[in-house]
């Protein structure tokens, strides 16, 4: 089975190779690799992002929806276009900064011109114009088709890198006399990836759903029609044509686990929203019991290094409680012991 970022590499390939002339198979070979990397931060954010939520970006639904007859045109189809084009437009602008293009640098084109009261602006601005067109080059190439389903995707392919300009960050520099700050020097650059993540997962959560039938695209005038209708909304903003599924339950077709034995989290220090509330999301409000477990974690501990030249650890272990979502009044596996079924208590408590 193809990997997602692996199937997004080879489609991009290949309609290059089918449609763009030669000029832009050598630019291909130039930032292939960084728009790899770019869509493959994209979801390991996407992870991060829903590992406490009923959906949580799961691996199969991710190949299905490399697939355009499988995959689905919901707000989390939304999201995961929006962060993999946002991945690939920070990764292309990140390494433009860092020198690794020999057609690229700093954006400077305002440098000298007065941006406020008391600054101008200077120095090395991220060159976000440059990670803008290179990533829409590759990422928008994917979507061949004239229909509602690939408006949407175009639409959110934007608003993610809507979100990588939107989170630009403004650093200055002060300039005067023993430091007096009369004047400043300010230059926009790129936050860490996981402010682009986090702007994202709140437009998730206001994702606006689009009226209009999937099948529309069969001729001019729906074409026209389809194309009106996603301009009048924000190119900031997330768009969907589909509600989401139940994600409580298993989906094999749709590639969805459900939330049947997965981990969620009831006690710990500086624990987030959502993993405060993931036993209630993942569990309660999903019909399912809340199973404590105890687990033995091992791991290399009192190190030491000796000379000459190696470092010798004890190995140290440590009980810990971990909390999953189970059948209410299922059993446990036919192997477990009873002894430790005793162990390990059931939580059936309403949360």
């Amino acid at each position: 089975m193809i990997e997602p970022i692996k199937f997004l590499v080879y489609c991009t390939i290949t309609y290059a190779m089918m449609i763009y002339s030669s000029v832009f198979l050598q630019a291909y070979l130039i930032y292939s690799s960084s728009v790899a990397a770019g869509a493959q931060s994209g979801i390991e954010e996407c992870k991060y992002q829903f590992a406490w939520d009923r959906w949580n970006c799961p691996e199969r639904a991710l190949q299905l929806s490399t697939h355009r007859s499988l995959r689905s045109a919901n707000r989390e189809t939304a999201f995961v276009h929006a962060i993999s084009s946002a991945g690939v437009m920070y990764t292309l602008t990140r390494n433009c900064s860092l020198g690794d293009f020999d057609n690229c640098g700093c954006d400077d084109t305002r440098n000298g011109q007065r941006g406020g009261t008391g600054w101008q602006w200077g120095g090395c601005s991220d060159n976000v114009g440059f990670g803008e067109a290179i990533s829409k080059q590759f990422v928008d190439a994917l979507e061949t088709g004239q229909d509602a389903r690939a408006a949407m995707n175009l639409h959110n392919n934007e608003a993610g890198r809507k979100a990588v300009k939107g989170t630009m960050q403004k650093t200055c520099k002060c300039h005067g006399v023993s430091g007096s700050c009369t004047t400043q020097t300010c230059w926009l650059q790129l936050p860490e990836f996981r402010e682009v993540g986090n702007y994202l997962k709140e437009k998730y959560h206001r994702a606006l759903k689009v009226d209009l039938l999937r099948g529309a695209g069969n001729s001019a005038a729906s074409r026209g029609a389809i194309a009106e209708t996603f301009s009048s909304f924000s190119r900031k903003e997330l768009v969907h044509l589909e509600d989401s599924p139940d994600y409580c339950l298993e989906n094999r077709t749709l590639g969805l686990p459900g939330t049947e034995g997965r981990e969620c989290l009831k006690k710990g220090k500086n624990l987030n929203k959502w993993e405060k509330r993931s036993c209630k999301r993942l569990c309660g409000e999903c019909g399912l019991a809340v199973e404590e477990r105890k687990a033995e974690l091992v791991s290399s501990c009192n190190c030491k290094f000796h000379w000459c030249c190696a470092v010798k650890c004890e190995q140290c272990r440590k009980t810990v409680t971990k909390y999953f979502c189970v059948k209410k009044g299922g059993q446990r596996g036919k192997n477990e012991s009873a002894g430790s079924r005793k162990k390990n208590l059931r939580l059936r408590k309403k949360h």
